[in-house]
């Protein structure tokens, strides 16, 4: 493990970020509960309430959690800072995000007929869930921020989790919007062009650049890799926010033309400059993904160390799952405007195949989020607990033997066999999640495996978290004596 150039003086303890760990396997059991109850329908678009309500507990309630949690014991190693009175915002953020995430999925759950909710206390939920995430995770996002204000030097993780999070923050404003257009529609037209807008803030500004900047130092510190080439590391982040920025900036505008004048905007979508520009900036997204897959896939093979390991093989599958994904929708990109531009039959016939082959826009967004943002997660989250405990542990020991002689190795704490049966279990979910998707009658098994793989990975935590309190109270009756 390379730990050079790391600052362990500042991280705060080990509860802090064990309780946003905690609270994500909740969100994925109601997720699995989402999913049994609404069956096959939610598969048919992206609009079904519960599609959106499981989106949402997935994105907020498990990944974004996981991540803050992670971020707030990784940045004082990165930075050498850490959050004033972290127990607090940190507790705090658990709740207010917690809170929020429930409202939100209360609120798109309102118009399900089978659950018998009240539809009409959708907006009373709306309302709170936006309230809940600007003091809660709005309020997180600013405190990081404050905290990296100053630029660290030679830093590359920081300087990309930076964009990440004002990329959050770009995400609640637009989740602003869209609440004002649903809430006061004869005040504000705000169509729902922003909802991709929204979604690729989320999914590509908000959690794939902060793993993007992660990865820059996680993959050489647990498997001793090789560092990323500089061109990647330093610009790639970069460019991958500014076309972010490009693409909204021109959805917006072209709201506003809609609002403003249908004429106008009639005239710009026949000459094709908007639609070129909206394939291009994604084309340049889908790309840059690319690219950094096969980096990242080629720094992991080069690394020193090539034992099995459950956590490079979540890595490998997430990125795999994120080059198929970014491929595969810049092929259907291509064939869906050279198809409006030429008409041709043979065009056609691929697109078809595609969407025959289940490879439609709410299949790449699936195998985006599970394949390979979760799998990162799993990756992460096998390495990090037993990791944080174990440096807790080493720290409380000071330079005291006798105490020393209490300190277990970190397979000790989390074993090698675990961490392969939490990869054996996520693969079956990611499997039963392609099966589902093509053919929605299987909806339960996919319910029931991600039940079993938060299921277990709860219970993996919990068994280190006991393990970890245990040897805490052994090291302090050694130092007593």
């Amino acid at each position: 493990m390379n730990l050079a150039g790391l600052d362990f003086d500042n991280i705060p303890p080990f509860s802090v970020p064990m309780r946003f760990f905690f609270v994500a396997p909740v969100f994925a059991f109601i997720s699995a509960l989402i999913i049994a109850v609404a069956g096959e329908s939610m598969w048919l678009t992206r609009w079904h309430p519960a599609t959106l309500a499981v989106t949402h507990a997935i994105v907020l309630g498990v990944i974004s959690m996981i991540m803050c949690g992670a971020i707030l014991q990784l940045l004082p190693v990165l930075a050498g800072k850490s959050l004033p009175k972290v127990k607090l915002i940190s507790t705090l953020t658990v709740i207010l995000m917690a809170a929020g995430t429930l409202s939100l999925i209360r609120a798109f759950l309102a118009n399900m007929l089978v659950l018998g909710l009240d539809s009409s206390n959708s907006n009373f939920f709306f309302a709170v869930s936006g309230i809940s995430f600007t003091l809660g995770l709005g309020g997180f996002i600013c405190a990081i921020l404050w905290l990296i204000r100053q630029r660290s030097q030679a830093s590359v993780s920081i300087n990309t989790m930076r964009l990440g999070f004002i990329a959050m923050l770009v995400v609640g404003i637009i989740a602003s919007l869209l609440l004002a257009g649903y809430l006061f529609a004869s005040q504000f037209n705000i169509t729902k062009q922003l909802t991709d807008s929204h979604a690729s803030w989320g999914l590509i500004g908000w959690i794939s650049l902060v793993i993007i900047g992660v990865s820059f130092q996680v993959l050489p510190m647990f498997h001793v890799a090789p560092a990323f080439p500089r061109w990647c590391s330093r610009y790639l982040p970069g460019f991958l926010f500014i076309t972010l920025l490009i693409y909204t900036l021109m959805t917006l505008v072209i709201t506003q033309l809609t609002v403003i004048d249908s004429i106008v905007i009639e005239s710009i979508v026949d000459s094709a400059v908007w639609q070129f520009i909206q394939t291009i900036c994604i084309g340049l997204l889908q790309l840059s993904l690319m690219v950094y897959a096969v980096t990242a896939m080629h720094c992991l093979y080069r690394r020193k160390r090539k034992i099995s390991d459950a956590s490079v093989t979540c890595w490998f599958i997430a990125l795999t799952c994120l080059f198929l994904c970014c491929a595969i929708s810049l092929v259907m990109s291509l064939v869906m405007s050279l198809d409006m531009g030429l008409m041709n039959n043979s065009v056609t016939s691929v697109e078809a195949l595609l969407f025959n082959l289940g490879w439609s826009p709410l299949t790449l967004a699936s195998i985006f989020i599970y394949g390979w943002i979760l799998s990162v997660i799993m990756a992460m989250i096998i390495k990090i607990v037993p990791f944080l405990a174990y440096l807790h542990l080493q720290r409380q020991c000071g330079f005291h033997l006798q105490a020393f002689a209490l300190l277990p190795n970190m397979h000790e704490l989390l074993s090698k066999s675990r961490m392969q049966y939490l990869l054996y279990s996520h693969v079956f979910s990611l499997f039963a999640l392609c099966m589902t998707l093509y053919s929605p009658q299987n909806y339960w098994l996919l319910s029931l495996a991600i039940i079993g793989q938060f299921g277990y990975l709860l219970f993996l935590m919990i068994k280190v978290s006991s393990r970890y309190r245990h040897i805490t109270s052994a090291i302090d009756e050694a130092l007593l004596s």
